[in-house]
């Protein structure tokens, strides 16, 4: 019980776990060169005795204990900003733990279908909480053709479903992707993908099972190969967490593990209650590589004497304007919070959902402007093999050189920072997580337009226009 150490969490991982990557099993991540920098971010989460963080990553339970603030529902202003603080300095395998605190803010619904089952949420959040374990959000089916519903699919296990119920608990297959950090948690806590209706119950399911479950085997991929220079990749270096592909071949999950099993009318609201927090943390991480992204663009049109130019200008001024208006919608979201039957406080959906809609879809035009100012050096730039190859040092110094008060080293440390970015390992995978992370487009487009007041809109037109009556 109680807060762990990254002693202790490394040696926790060190369990049977059944895991692959590059083609190859892995007996244990902890000795692969492909988990390091993983698995040593995540350590850092375990380090509660440092007076700079505790405030932030700590907090007291309603039972008068320690725990990681990845577990605390939020119930004021001050835990909403903690939070977003939180964000900034943990890793992406113990920030998918809110799987849990999402699930446990929506127990009284669930109660009212089944208690058992509302109980298990309480009983597996607090088992993690007090035990300072990390889970996974296991959400997205393999789906198969989308244009059809589970129950029509050419292969049933296309969406995770439910083989048997019997007096112990159920057995379940299927498949879970893009799950982050899954060969690195200790729990893999399965959601229902979307809503599903009557004839869709044995697709309709929830539990949380050990990664080191029988059955449970996870394939990986990472977006960098390991041992990277931090001088050529100073994010992915630093970054790297694989992807995991979660199967799940005739798992059994006892009943006390289980959150659904059949009760369709549930799987929209589980489904449902992990997309907010979800899109909370894609805007957040917006705000921050957004800034980032104007410092960096500013910083090297400086070094390559091109930042008074007219064009360049107005370029930086949009990355400015973009940086802001995500900036602000993070701050109106946090300001006008709205507050859960329960207590739970959180951020204004409508500002999240708007925030992170325009983040991501302008990320990409974002990252145009960025290209257009920086050029070909970008991928083009020798490395820093290259750099410290004494034949060559001198002759890269020479052909690099800008101005006096530039140090040709410092220069290609930010071209490379602006490739690792956005056009190489760590980029790439930003491109496409920046649209597909908490759904993607048409997600937020749909609370979004569920959420906005149309009928007052239209109130307000028909006064401008004189028109009055009926509708």
């Amino acid at each position: 019980m109680g807060l762990k150490n990254p002693e202790w969490y490394r040696e926790s991982l060190r369990d049977g776990r059944v895991t692959y990557i590059a083609g190859e099993s892995v007996p244990d991540v902890t000795k692969n060169e492909w988990f390091d920098v993983a698995i040593a971010n995540t350590a850092e989460d375990y380090v509660y005795d440092d007076p700079a963080t505790r405030d932030i990553r700590v907090y007291e339970t309603e039972e008068g204990e320690l725990a990681h603030r990845i577990f605390k529902v939020p119930t004021s202003v001050e835990d909403l900003e903690k939070r977003i603080q939180l964000s900034h300095m943990t890793s992406i395998s113990t920030a998918v733990s809110a799987v849990l605190m999402a699930l446990y803010n929506i127990k009284g619904q669930v109660a009212q279908v089944n208690g058992q089952y509302a109980e298990n949420i309480e009983r597996m959040y607090k088992h993690c909480r007090d035990n300072d374990l990390r889970a996974d959000q296991c959400i997205t089916d393999a789906k198969g053709d989308r244009s059809r519903h589970p129950k029509d699919q050419d292969d049933p296990d296309l969406y995770m479903r439910i083989l048997d119920k019997n007096a112990d608990g159920i057995v379940v297959r299927g498949a879970k992707l893009h799950i982050s950090g899954a060969s690195l948690v200790h729990e893999q806590t399965v959601m229902p993908t979307k809503a599903m209706g009557p004839g869709e119950e044995q697709w309709s399911v929830s539990f949380s099972i050990p990664t080191n479950a029988p059955g449970v085997k996870i394939i990986n991929r990472a977006y960098a190969h390991p041992n990277l220079s931090e001088m050529d990749y100073p994010i992915s270096a630093k970054h790297n967490a694989p992807e995991g592909f979660v199967v799940f071949d005739d798992v059994f999950v006892p009943w006390d593990r289980v959150f659904l099993a059949g009760e369709y009318q549930l799987a929209g609201v589980l489904a449902r209650s992990l997309g907010l927090w979800e899109r909370v943390g894609g805007l957040i991480a917006l705000v921050e590589r957004s800034r980032l992204l104007v410092g960096t663009a500013q910083l090297l049109c400086e070094m390559n004497g091109i930042n008074k130019a007219s064009h360049i200008q107005e370029k930086i001024s949009d990355l400015v304007f973009y940086a802001e208006m995500l900036r602000m919608s993070l701050e109106s979201a946090v300001r006008n919070y709205k507050v859960t039957e329960t207590g739970m406080v959180y951020p204004d959906p409508m500002a999240v959902n708007v925030g992170k809609f325009y983040g991501a879809n302008n990320w990409h035009s974002m990252v145009q402007k960025i290209h257009d100012m920086s050029g070909g050096l970008v991928l083009t730039l020798p490395t820093e093999a290259d750099y410290r190859n004494e034949e060559i040092t001198k002759t890269l110094n020479k052909y690099l050189h800008t101005k006096k008060d530039v140090r040709v080293e410092d220069r290609m440390r930010v071209y490379n920072l602006i490739r690792d970015l956005t056009a190489d390992a760590y980029g790439g995978w930003e491109l496409v997580t920046t649209i597909a992370a908490g759904g993607g487009l048409a997600a937020q487009r749909i609370v979004t337009m569920g959420g906005y007041d149309l009928e007052g809109a239209k109130d307000q037109a028909r006064m401008a226009a004189g028109i009055t009556g009926g509708h």
